[in-house]
């Protein structure tokens, strides 16, 4: 009976067609048919001239010769760089010593010979003499299969380029030679683990593009170099032209890399005998998965700001890629790009970084700046000007991703900053309240594609600068329990868990049962007092008519009030979250004090004709009181807990003063809230009903 429900849910949630390309794919890879499309070579099998045209002439020093002259356009001309950051060159020497970065965070070392399949965590390695269709990429032995491609993404490579672009010293040429020699070495064709996933591949095979052209001229860069670079190209091509369908099966941003990959290789390439069929093939994906993943409002598919950011990335590079050489995709699927950058700085704090909401895996797939992995704005810059031709801040480091797309003169391009508004994207329930110091992003939303995490109106408060009410993120999606399953649960956000349920049914590792239901009621961001209001019904699997009604009030811009109702029947166990910014803290009965850097911040949570205790915890040995601002990495950071035992319906009031500390709070039977800031003395009151209306 469990195996049929688990079935019927699959169908139901991800549609017939689906599961029956899945059923035949399995089927293909159980009986060997999929590895007969992938055979197992040897680099010294595959040359050159098997993967060009009859016309095309292999010869080693003529094919460079007449490509470099083909007319096809990279984003710089060979060899011809702009001039980076100079902060690059730290990163760059850590590379010279084989050290790599893992997800812009931490820094690991595969040794004097760098082991390629090795996981710096556990010192388990995946075996690379094994065909990559008998890889168990779940491997509970070897731990997250991403910290064995990281490396493999060849985000180095950038960093490599970057430096030698900064100081024109061939050691930094040498080393990117060095380490992609390796590297096709030990990955030979179909072999290992970094060929188990086709957006790898993809990602890989943009960056090998990337430094042939940007290293073109560099002393390092043979002309064997070279052609086994591009040779190793056209092998990547092919690899993700054979199994696109499975990335377009996932309904992520897995069928975008690919198509982009692809793309690339057969615009710049027309050498390769495939080319055609490559571009052809790039840009159906690319357009019909680019209308289908980002809706008319600009939201995207993936209930995640950072994989909001590598559908930027892709479409950046291949929009770009394809003005240079007298190609073009379609006005509508512009126009949604266009969207998508407007939602994703409409939902940017100032600082440059965004809410830390939905899957965050870590990837930033084209690495041309020295800001930090938090910071959205280079995507943002370079991503509007290509659409708009103007640039969306005051000149810096941010700026870097420009210059290498669009040469120098974008930099001196009209500098006009968009407003920051207060937004309603209904599409995928996005909200947001705006004041001039301080924003609130509610999420409200019924899913119709694959949740993340179970969420539902989740709040974001930010001021100046300092996320006030936090996401946990993601942590790993391959880890020890309890950690894989906290990260992506309803209490693990600002949002409530009835019974110590999660909102919706956990299932695997990327799927959920029972997909939340949601209804935003009432959404105000006009003059005076800015609210809005929804509610989901993510409970209603336990028996009962239970609903979840969440009301965010903006009362100033330093005073901000969030009312949760509980409806329904029966006594159940409540427990509030509040992830709050990683401060000195202190707790006084229901009135916590947080000490940011931008000032005192005062919370104080109290509840109608009921009893709540408060407690704040901030990471022990238990799934509590975590952030994960980095794949990979998690760090302590406070939560307060407001629990209640209670007949429903229950309200639970917030209260969130910026700038000042709370002296006293109280919700009285009238439903009027009251309270005190300690600096001034001053009261405060609202009536709720008169703002809410009758409930």
């Amino acid at each position: 009976m469990a195996k049929f429900r688990r079935a019927y849910n699959i169908i139901r949630h991800k549609g017939l067609g689906f599961c029956v390309f899945r059923v035949q794919y399995a089927l293909r890879k159980k009986l060997g048919l999929l590895k007969r499309s992938f055979p197992a070579q040897s680099w010294s099998q595959i040359a050159l001239a098997d993967l060009l045209c009859p016309s095309a002439d292999s010869r080693p020093e003529a094919f460079l010769q007449r490509h470099k002259a083909n007319g096809r356009r990279f984003f710089f001309e060979p060899g011809e760089l702009p001039q980076p950051d100079p902060a690059v060159i730290a990163a760059a020497d850590k590379v010279l010593q084989n050290r790599f970065q893992y997800f812009f965070d931490k820094w690991h070392s595969l040794g004097s010979d760098p082991d390629w399949f090795v996981n710096p965590l556990n010192g388990q390695r995946v075996d690379p003499a094994a065909h990559w269709c008998d890889i168990n990429v779940f491997d509970p032995r070897v731990g997250d299969i991403k910290f064995i491609w990281e490396p493999s993404r060849f985000a180095w490579a950038y960093t490599l380029v970057r430096a030698y672009a900064a100081t024109r010293d061939n050691k930094y040429a040498e080393k990117f030679w060095q380490l992609f020699e390796s590297w096709l070495e030990a990955n030979q064709p179909n072999m290992g683990p970094n060929y188990a996933c086709g957006q790898e591949c993809a990602i890989r095979l943009m960056a090998m593009c990337f430094a042939l052209y940007a290293l073109w001229e560099a002393r390092a860069s043979t002309v064997e170099r070279k052609i086994k670079l591009v040779t190793g190209i056209g092998v990547h091509a092919g690899r993700i032209e054979k199994n696109i369908d499975f990335a377009i099966s996932t309904q992520t941003n897995h069928s975008l890399t690919e198509a982009a990959g692809l793309y690339t290789a057969g615009i710049l390439f027309p050498e390769f005998k495939h080319s055609a069929r490559w571009v052809r093939i790039g840009k159906k994906v690319l357009t019909a998965e680019g209308l289908k993943q980002i809706r008319l409002d600009g939201s995207y598919i993936q209930h995640s700001m950072n994989y909001h950011r590598l559908m930027l990335q892709d479409f950046l590079w291949v929009i770009r890629l394809a003005q240079l050489n007298n190609d073009s995709f379609s006005d509508e699927l512009v126009s949604r790009v266009r969207r998508a950058v407007e939602f994703l700085y409409q939902m940017q704090d100032d600082s440059g970084r965004v809410p830390n909401y939905g899957a965050n895996d870590g990837a930033l797939i084209i690495v041309l700046n020295s800001c930090g992995y938090l910071d959205y704005r280079p995507v943002l810059q370079a991503t509007n000007y290509l659409l708009n031709h103007v640039r969306l801040y005051e000149p810096g480091p941010w700026d870097e991703d420009t210059l290498w797309f669009f040469g120098a003169d974008a930099l001196r391009s009209l500098l006009k900053p968009a407003t920051r508004e207060s937004k309603a994207y209904t599409s995928r329930g996005y909200y947001s309240l705006r004041n001039k110091d301080s924003w609130a992003m509610m999420r409200c939303h019924s899913f119709t594609e694959r949740p993340s995490h179970a969420d539902m109106l989740h709040l974001d408060l930010w001021w100046k600068g300092q996320n006030i009410l936090r996401d946990s993120g993601t942590y790993m999606y391959t880890s020890d329990e309890p950690w894989e399953s906290y990260f992506p649960s309803t209490a693990a956000h600002n949002t409530i868990t009835v019974d110590g349920a999660d909102q919706m049914t956990r299932a695997s590792r990327f799927m959920w049962f029972d997909w939340t239901k949601a209804k935003l009621t009432t959404y105000n961001s006009g003059h005076g007092s800015k609210l809005m209001q929804g509610e989901h019904y993510g409970y209603h699997r336990k028996g009962q008519n239970l609903v979840h009604r969440r009301t965010v009030l903006s009362w100033s811009d330093d005073c901000w009030i969030i009312v949760d109702d509980l409806l329904g029947s029966g006594r159940h166990e409540l427990e509030l979250f509040w992830q709050v910014c990683d401060s000195g803290y202190q707790l006084s009965d229901n009135q916590l004090t947080l000490n940011t850097e931008a000032g005192l911040v005062g919370l104080a949570v109290i509840a109608c004709d009921n009893e709540i205790g408060c407690k704040c915890f901030r990471g022990d040995d238990r799934p509590i009181g975590w952030q994960s601002l980095h794949y990979g990495d998690r760090r302590p950071a406070p939560v307060l807990v407001c629990s209640a035992c209670a007949e429903l319906p229950v309200r639970f009031a917030t209260l969130v003063s910026l700038g000042e500390v709370i002296k006293s709070a109280c919700l009285s039977q009238a439903n009027t809230v009251s309270w005190i800031w300690a600096s001034s003395g001053q009261e405060q009151s609202a009536d709720l009903n008169s703002i809410l209306g009758k409930m």
